[in-house]
């Protein structure tokens, strides 16, 4: 069986860590900081199932906003008070990354293994 490719956007690595540690025997994640270093981001559709974005500050929706509108589910994981600034009826899916261990591994393991 083929493992499903994950697209992660996080510029600080702490999360895309704790993924590959904890997923990473069954998922194939490609981690990237910025999206300066990818050449097309219109082939990612078929390259990913899907993105988990990780938002730690305005500074990351520049980037988010170059992948949005690509036909990808995207998975936006950050902090309470960030996500609280999202509209809920946008189809986005949400994590809060201030859960414990626990419940972000719950939540995480929902969305790999849908």
């Amino acid at each position: 069986m083929e493992s499903k490719r994950v697209l992660v956007y996080d510029n600080q690595h702490g999360f895309s860590r704790f993924l590959k540690k904890e997923f990473g025997k069954v998922i194939d994640f490609k981690v990237y900081k910025n999206f300066d270093s990818i050449s097309s981001l219109d082939t990612i559709k078929e390259d990913y199932s899907f993105v988990i974005f990780i938002i730690y500050s305005e500074d990351d929706l520049f980037d988010f906003i170059k992948i949005h509108g690509k036909g990808l589910p995207i998975v936006i994981c950050s902090f309470n008070a960030i996500l609280n600034r999202f509209d809920n009826n946008n189809g986005f899916s949400f994590i809060d990354i201030s859960r414990c261990k626990k419940e972000l591994l719950n939540d995480f393991q929902f969305f790999l293994h849908a």
